[in-house]
């Protein structure tokens, strides 16, 4: 299994992106977060969510529990939405912060893709989508209720604004789905919302096919963005992972940015 991980700060003074992975048992677990940039402190909400969630999944791990079920990723979302209240609570000035968060667990064979807000979790069999998570956002309801298309949610007035994060005042059960038919060729990617609004499902279908290298194939996608996005753009990052039917490994990471800031088919809840 290859993994590799790209987030930048776009056109942005900071990076409020996050993401990390980390391996325990035969399991991979891929986390990215995205900080809500309209409230102070949600950066640290983001890194903090991220290597929570981390750290849960290597206990859980060693304690032999099973993680591929609705009860261990509600635990680990609380386990992060609560060390982001620790923080808040250490830290008065970053009370206001927030973040999306998107988990992938996998042991190869099974994966449990978990999520809170719009930071989307991809899985391509056959270099094709076969699912992809569900907004939790304005405008993805308006796109539900038929006032949009689902194509129109990455240009729509409501997109960032959303309905379901951690480090709100109450915990929120994430959204996830089980699927338990992986094979060598499959493709996870997980990226914000900085990243899919230029990074269409197709150019993600193109890049996968182009190359098996998930470095290479980053720095596609990567490029496709480039050309699209706007002077000023939001912080971009996607974490991608190669189903290759061995053992783990790790691409390069960014030279700037190391981890954490670095180089329709939905999830039903």
């Amino acid at each position: 299994m290859k993994i590799a991980i790209l987030s930048k700060r776009g056109g942005r003074p900071y990076n409020q992106d996050y993401a990390d992975s980390a391996e325990a048992e035969n399991c991979r677990c891929l986390a990215v977060a995205d900080g809500l940039g309209a409230y102070s402190g949600s950066e640290i909400a983001g890194e903090t969510a991220v290597k929570a969630a981390l750290k849960w999944f290597k206990r859980a791990m060693k304690k032999d529990e099973d993680p591929f079920s609705g009860a261990a990723v509600n635990k680990l979302f609380k386990y992060a939405h609560n060390a982001i209240h620790k923080v808040k609570n250490d830290a008065p000035e970053f009370k206001h912060g927030c973040t999306t968060l998107s988990v992938v667990i996998t042991d190869g064979k099974r994966l449990i893709a978990a999520h809170e807000g719009d930071t989307r979790i991809y899985f391509f069999k056959s270099g094709s989508v076969e699912f992809y998570s569900k907004d939790h956002s304005l405008a993805r309801l308006a796109a539900d209720r038929g006032e949009i298309s689902y194509d129109e949610i990455r240009t729509h007035k409501d997109q960032n604004k959303l309905t379901r994060v951690l480090g709100s005042d109450y915990f929120v059960q994430p959204d996830f789905k089980i699927y338990a038919q992986c094979e060598k060729g499959d493709a996870v990617i997980i990226c914000t919302d900085g990243f899919w609004e230029y990074v269409y499902e197709r150019d993600m279908e193109a890049a996968l096919a182009e190359s098996d290298t998930a470095d290479a194939i980053l720095e596609a996608m990567e490029g496709t963005l480039a050309e699209r996005a706007p002077e000023g753009n939001d912080n971009y990052t996607a974490a991608i992972m190669l189903f290759c039917g061995d053992a783990i490994s790790r691409d390069g990471e960014d030279a700037d940015e190391k981890t954490g800031r670095e180089t329709e088919r939905e999830i039903d809840g």
